[in-house]
Parts: C-alpha cells; sequence; structure tokens
C-alpha cells in the first residue's frame, strides 16, 4: 500500500533555480510517490510560526530551500521533523538533529567547467574572478575553487576586491586586465553587470572580454547584452535528491548515513559573451555538452550539426576523431543510460521508460534495448532490483 506523507516545501520561487529545483522533486513524486504538499513560496512567509505550524499540524517532513538564518534551523532542531536543507552542511545543527540532510551544488565542478570553457577561448592572456556583492559563503566557496581549478593551467587569477556596487571600480579593474581577458562571475546577474560596464565603456566583449555567469537564469542570460554564456547547475537534481533523501528519512525515521550530497553541473550553455574555440576537442565538447542536455528529447544528429553551425562530414570527423564514436552512438548511449536508470530504480511501464527517454514507439525502443545489451527490458529490471 502506498505510503501518503504531509510535506512542507519551502523554496524560493521568485528565483529560476528555485523553480528548477521544484521540478526535480516534481520528477522524483512522478516516479510512484505520494505527498500531500503544502508550499511556501517566499521567504517572507517562512517564518518562525510557519515552522511551529508545521509541528502543530503533524507534518512529516520539510524540505527547506531559503537560506536559513540560525535561529531557523534550531527551532527544526528542536521539533525533530525530517529535514531536508539545500544548503550548506552545518556540522552543528547535523549532531543536535540526527534527522537532517543537506544537499548542495558542487564548487568544485562548477570551478572546473569554468575553466575547462575559459581555456577555450582563443587568446586568453589574462583572467579574472568577480565575486557577489557583498559577502556570501557560497560566491567565497566558488572562487576559492575556481582559484584551484586554474593553478595547473599555471594562469594566475585576478580578483576584484572593489565595494560591490562600485561600478567605477569595476571598470577600473577591467581596464587593468591583459586583454583579451576571460571573467568567471560568481552568478548571472553579476555577469550582467560586466556585460554591461563593458557596453558602456566599449569593451568588446568577446573579442577583447569573454564574460561567464553561473546559473543559466535564461531570462538574465538571453536578454543580456550579448547574451551570457553561462554554467548550467543541476538545480534540478539538486530538487530531485532532496525529494529523495527526504522520502527515505520519512520511511525509516532514522539518520542518514551521509549528512550530505553536492550535485554537479549540466553543461555550458554557449552564447554570445564567450569566443567559441575552433579546435576540434572544443567542438566535440560542445557537441557532448547538447547531446548531454538533450538526449532524452529525442534529437538527431542532424540537430547536433545544426548547434555547432558546421557540416555533417566535420562534425562527423571531429567526432570520430576525439571520441573513437559517432554522434548517433553517443546520443544512444546517453538515451540507454537513462532507460536502464528508470528499469532499476523505478516501477514505470516501459512505455512510460520510453516516452521519458525521447522514443515514441515503445516497440523499437524493447527491440533496441534486447540487440544492444542482450536482454530484455523486463529481463533486466528483474536481475537488478
Amino acid at each position: 500500500m502506498k505510503t501518503t506523507f504531509r510535506v512542507m516545501v519551502a523554496l524560493p520561487l521568485a528565483s529560476a533555480a528555485g523553480r528548477k529545483k521544484l521540478n526535480g522533486i516534481h520528477r522524483f513524486l512522478s516516479e510512484g510517490y505520494d505527498w500531500d504538499m503544502e508550499l511556501v513560496r517566499d521567504e517572507g512567509t517562512f517564518t518562525a510560526d510557519a515552522i511551529a505550524n508545521a509541528s502543530r499540524l503533524h507534518f512529516d517532513g520539510m524540505l527547506v530551500g531559503f537560506v536559513e538564518r540560525r535561529e531557523f534551523k534550531r527551532l527544526h532542531a528542536r521539533m525533530g521533523i525530517p529535514t531536508v536543507f539545500i544548503d550548506y552542511l552545518d556540522m552543528e545543527l547535523a549532531r543536535k538533529f540526527p534527522l537532517c540532510m543537506f544537499i548542495n551544488d558542487s564548487a568544485k565542478a562548477i570551478a572546473q567547467s569554468a575553466v575547462r570553457h575559459l581555456l577555450a577561448c582563443p587568446g586568453i592572456r589574462s583572467i579574472g574572478f568577480v565575486p557577489a556583492r557583498t559577502q556570501l559563503r557560497w560566491s567565497q566557496d566558488r572562487q576559492a575553487a575556481f582559484m584551484s581549478a586554474l593553478r595547473s593551467s599555471r594562469k594566475r587569477l585576478s580578483v576584484f576586491d572593489g565595494p560591490g556596487d562600485s561600478r567605477e571600480a569595476l571598470l577600473k579593474w577591467l581596464l587593468k586586465l591583459e586583454k583579451p581577458a576571460a571573467v568567471l562571475a560568481a552568478f548571472d546577474d553579476r555577469a550582467r553587470d560586466l556585460l554591461e560596464v563593458c557596453r558602456a565603456n566599449a569593451i568588446a566583449v568577446p573579442d577583447q572580454m569573454s564574460v561567464l555567469g553561473i546559473g543559466n537564469d535564461e531570462p538574465v542570460c538571453e536578454m543580456a547584452v550579448p547574451p551570457l554564456t553561462s554554467i548550467a547547475v543541476d538545480f534540478e537534481q539538486e530538487g530531485y535528491c532532496a525529494a529523495q533523501e527526504l522520502q527515505a528519512m520519512m520511511l525509516c525515521r532514522r539518520a542518514p548515513a551521509i549528512r550530505e550530497r553536492q550535485c554537479g553541473v549540466k553543461d555550458v550553455v554557449f552564447r554570445a559573451s564567450t569566443t567559441a574555440s575552433k579546435t576540434p576537442a572544443a567542438l566535440v565538447q560542445r557537441a557532448i555538452e547538447f547531446i548531454d542536455r538533450h538526449a532524452l528529447t529525442g534529437i538527431s544528429t542532424a540537430d547536433v550539426v545544426s548547434h555547432l553551425r558546421v557540416s555533417r562530414s566535420l562534425a562527423d570527423l571531429r567526432f570520430r576523431e576525439v571520441t573513437g564514436n559517432s554522434i548517433l552512438e553517443t546520443i544512444l548511449e546517453q538515451r540507454l543510460k537513462e532507460v536502464k536508470r528508470l528499469l532499476r530504480e523505478t516501477d514505470l511501464r516501459i512505455s512510460e521508460i520510453a516516452i521519458r527517454c525521447g522514443y515514441r514507439d515503445a516497440n523499437y525502443l524493447k527491440n533496441l534495448f534486447k540487440s544492444r545489451c542482450g536482454v530484455s527490458m523486463r529481463t533486466y529490471r528483474n536481475s537488478n532490483s
């Protein structure tokens, strides 16, 4: 018999990140789990009274995506309701409150993606980092991880340390960077500040200054001038993992063995604020990022070629040179990887799995799976469940 849990979900839905995390929660629930969910949409209504109500109204669990004040976390600890924080690991809280878990994005994965992309921009002579306008832990962590990821490249990092709200100080710092330069901003809104300063002062983007953001907030990125290249943090996976961990805690009422999970990066969404390298490796990297992002939507080789804006023969040649595989084979591998995961981890019908993985015909998928994997989908599920 399916268990229904009553859950309070508090997420900042005014932000693209919050909405993507909610999508991840819905994706988890679509796999056959049942929550009676009360949604708190903005931080202003997420008060101490709201948290206390969760105890009085007998909620089974809470999922909190606001950056919380410490007194709120202590209130959680006293109530003892299983809670997942999409926030940094707080060891003091974890010791006092066994029934809690922390989900966070990986600063290391973000930094590594940033370094790979910026170093692929041709002719770069200097690299910079612009933190958030105020001292925030996540911004400091991204800066430290970016500095660490750059060490092996022997590139020296220049960090903007002027007043966060001063565009004059930002311009003065930008002018000192040896051109062409590449700059990573702590998040997309800060990258937009950079682009506006460059535009107002005739600093050519991307010819003199490549600018990379973090978060891939589509309206911010696409309305920037020029459109902003950004690292797509996997916020949806954070929501999915948070829901997964909360479900497990509500079922067993035991402290999780691992108190923190970090989620990585989906891809770098290429737009006009950075210069794409024309090397074979960079071209193939763009293709792989596109496949990772869209493989489950039913894309074909032609879609990948169109994204790269090169001829089909050149795309196929470069892809085989770098990976040893064809573009089509890589798309199939991505789809079948997800098919296997859904067979192992869910009770979804094969027809539903086919739709989720970009196949309109479930029978076609069954035949393809058996020819590729040597067993039927049903046998694979029974052997791996």
